[in-house]
């Protein structure tokens, strides 16, 4: 049967027989809620394969990133944020670098980011310019050149296991593939609109999840000949369902309203992490020199980490 679970920052409808589950918090504050006990350690983790991942403990200064919508981590710990007519970096070990690649001066808005590792460049959305820029990660003077023109308004960037990025039209409601080394050409994936298509990440199954800023829903594509061939409703009734991510458990992490949420694999058993949030976005696990079972979440103010996960990412193309 389907319920419906009241949160501070979000109304979530999900379906399950079980009881429903309302966690403790302290609405109005940035601290960090506790409903489930954490891991007492995150080295070494365990991997969805099963296999231990040797993970970091550096936790790099993340306050001054400011104003930030897209987010993605290396497999070294880099992390790679969206600015305004930029992206910035931060090496681990290091401090933050604004500004450290450079895009059009059109490009007022950058959205999502995806790291390309065959082909050692980052992807940059901006619906300020209607442009999927490349950032060549090997050039001393990193710049971004146009590869996809005429992308409407790219939001939520993935790779794919097949090479190939996957992105939201946030205007158009439509995801699409793209293929290429130099200028890519994309193809449509999905049959009809998803409302105010946002966040986007695979699955382990080979299914992909997407987000429906709009209407506040999650919706799983499966995937044929990388055309959407069945769509299934996740959950509904999220508030402005931005981030997503998968720990190694197949739970699901979104940053929406003005928190961080974790359901169980089904949809069902929503988990307050965090609360007091300036418009969450992108959502990555640590990797490399982090530690991996660390949260970070992109937003409207500053960059903020969540340090009491108890399970690793999923497995992902650039990891």
């Amino acid at each position: 049967m389907c319920r419906a679970l009241s949160f501070p920052f979000a109304f979530i409808a999900a379906c399950s027989s079980d009881p429903a589950v309302t966690p403790t918090t302290d609405a109005g504050t940035d601290a960090a809620l506790v409903v489930d006990a954490p891991a007492t350690t995150d080295t070494p983790a365990i991997g969805d394969a099963g296999h231990a991942t040797v993970c970091g403990t550096e936790r790099p200064v993340i306050t001054s990133v400011r104003g930030t919508e897209g987010l993605v981590i290396a497999a070294d710990g880099t992390i790679y944020y969206s600015q305004s007519h930029a992206v910035g970096r931060i090496v681990p070990g290091m401090d933050p670098q604004p500004g450290w690649a450079q895009l059009p001066a059109a490009a007022s808005t950058v959205w999502g980011i995806a790291i390309d590792v065959a082909n050692h460049r980052l992807l940059v959305g901006s619906p300020a310019t209607r442009i999927i820029y490349a950032v060549d990660l090997r050039s001393a003077s990193p710049m971004g050149v146009s590869y996809l023109t005429g992308a409407g308004s790219p939001n939520g960037l993935i790779m794919g296991t097949d090479g190939a990025l996957y992105y939201t039209d946030f205007g158009g409601g439509h995801v699409y593939r793209v293929t290429g080394t130099g200028v890519g050409a994309r193809t449509r994936v999905t049959l009809t609109p998803v409302s105010g298509a946002d966040g986007i990440a695979f699955h382990r199954d080979g299914s992909l999840y997407v987000e429906g800023y709009n209407d506040g829903t999650l919706v799983r594509l499966t995937l044929t000949g990388n055309m959407e061939s069945d769509r299934s409703v996740v959950v509904t009734g999220l508030r402005a369902p931005d981030g997503l991510a998968f720990d190694a458990m197949d739970r699901i992490y979104i940053g929406g309203g003005s928190g961080l949420i974790r359901l169980d694999a089904d949809g069902t058993n929503p988990v307050v992490l965090r609360m007091g949030l300036s418009a969450p976005a992108n959502v990555e696990f640590g990797s490399g020199a982090l530690p991996c079972t660390d949260i970070y979440v992109a937003t409207g103010t500053t960059m903020v980490r969540y340090e009491m996960g108890d399970t690793a990412g999923a497995s992902v193309p650039w990891h």
